[in-house]
């Protein structure tokens, strides 16, 4: 599976075909309901987060999104710019209203990182920047448990 030239992780191509990842038929929503990730585990990893929601093939850019449906992405509150939007493949999310996405990030045409968009707040200024959290998408879903 490919987003581009870019090349999906074959393990997350696996979780897929296995049935722990949603697949094209699979309903987002129903993980807002009943997520697939614990509660603790997501805070293990992002302490300000309650849920992750794993998106469903086919797979877009961030790019994509700011191009056709959605501005939000060119605004100031995305630190726009800090990362090549063409670059990062969204790959899950916190749930309704995070405005946070989990992406693999391809500096590389190979091996993608996994990072996030950190919302913060240093004395009322907004701050947000992307987090590498993980160098492969191998320990990210070690660490999620899946």
């Amino acid at each position: 599976m490919k987003v581009y030239d870019f090349k999906i992780p074959g393990s997350l191509c696996q979780l897929i075909d296995d049935g722990v990842w949603p697949d094209e038929n699979s309903s987002i929503n129903r993980q807002e309901r009943e997520p697939l990730i614990s509660k603790e585990v997501v805070q293990r990893i992002f302490p300000d987060f309650d849920k992750i929601v794993l998106m469903k093939p086919p797979f877009h850019t961030i790019g994509d999104e700011a191009k056709v449906w959605n501005d939000f992405w060119v605004t100031f509150l995305t630190n726009f710019g800090e990362i090549d939007y063409d670059k990062a493949v969204v790959i899950a999310d916190f749930g309704l209203g995070s405005d946070s996405v989990i992406i693999l990030y391809y500096e590389s045409t190979n091996l993608p990182v996994v990072m996030y968009l950190n919302w913060s707040f240093v004395e009322q200024k907004i701050c947000h920047s992307w987090v590498k959290t993980h160098d492969s998408f191998d320990s990210f879903i070690k660490d999620i448990d899946l």
